[in-house]
């Protein structure tokens, strides 16, 4: 692999963060029959070498063969799927923007929203979406070859974070740090219809969903099937609470604030924003 063909297979992935010859749901994109080329002749010590390359920018590549995601072989078409995800332990990439999600589902007329609320509100809408994608489809992360099932409707999204948060508010509000999330959706409940819709639409923005045919529906690309399969696989256990009756609502707060707790600390201040 030559510093032209490298230059080009890069490029690719960090604009669609996949190359794949033989796409099922998609055309192909403008170079990506070529990159695939190039990464389907490439030897053992080149892909190794494009994998050092995307380490030092906090990048890991995933390499799959189509058939094994439920992908058909095409004639003369390269089936391997490749897709970059984030490298365990290693922060983004300097050039990336880190806060483009935030300000994307940020509502312009609430221009005094700080980022914990933002945070928040995205991390509800993302386990929500999980939801549709996987407890509701009873499909475990690792099942990346049932994508196409995973399929939300706007409708169906506002109408399950509504209640979410509804119930959510009927509970009552918990003491303790846990407490702050609880403030930040049962207050302003009435903007969730607004959130959802910017959120869904950064959302397929960004390469994890995509239309399903019919209006306002989506479904799961493979590119977030493939991500949410390398969680399972290896954060998930990381996230788990080590004490299930302590240590539940400190872990939320760490989760949503970036910010470890100290063990018994029991501040239940707003993080800064």
């Amino acid at each position: 692999m030559n510093p032209t063909d490298l230059g080009l297979v890069f490029g690719q992935l960090l604009t669609y963060r996949e190359i794949h010859g033989n796409p099922p749901d998609r055309h192909l994109r403008d170079g990506e029959a070529e990159a695939a080329r190039i990464l389907d002749d490439a030897t053992h010590e080149d892909l190794e070498a494009l994998d050092e390359f995307l380490a030092s920018q906090g990048f890991a590549l995933y390499i799959k063969d189509g058939m094994e995601l439920g992908i058909p072989r095409k004639g003369g078409r390269p089936n391997t799927l490749y897709v970059i995800t984030r490298k365990r332990g290693e922060g983004l990439a300097p050039y990336l923007d880190k806060g483009w999600f935030l300000d994307q589902i940020r509502d312009g007329r609430r221009r005094g929203v700080g980022k914990s609320e933002l945070v928040v509100w995205m991390a509800r809408m993302w386990l929500t979406l999980q939801w549709f994608f996987y407890q509701k489809k009873d499909r475990l992360p690792s099942e990346v070859s049932r994508y196409r099932d995973a399929v939300v409707s706007t409708d169906a999204f506002v109408q399950a974070l509504e209640q979410g948060i509804e119930q959510m508010g009927n509970a009552g509000r918990p003491e303790g740090p846990e407490g702050i999330a609880y403030d930040y959706l049962w207050e302003n409940k009435g903007l969730a219809e607004g959130y959802a819709t910017r959120f869904l639409k950064v959302m397929e923005e960004a390469g994890m969903i995509q239309g399903a045919g019919n209006p306002g529906e989506y479904r799961q690309t493979l590119v977030a099937a493939v991500d949410m399969a390398v969680i399972a696989q290896n954060e998930l256990a990381y996230l788990m609470p080590a004490d299930t009756d302590t240590r539940v609502g400190s872990r939320t707060v760490e989760l949503i604030t970036g910010e470890t707790r100290d063990e018994g600390e029991e501040d239940a201040g707003h993080p800064e924003n």
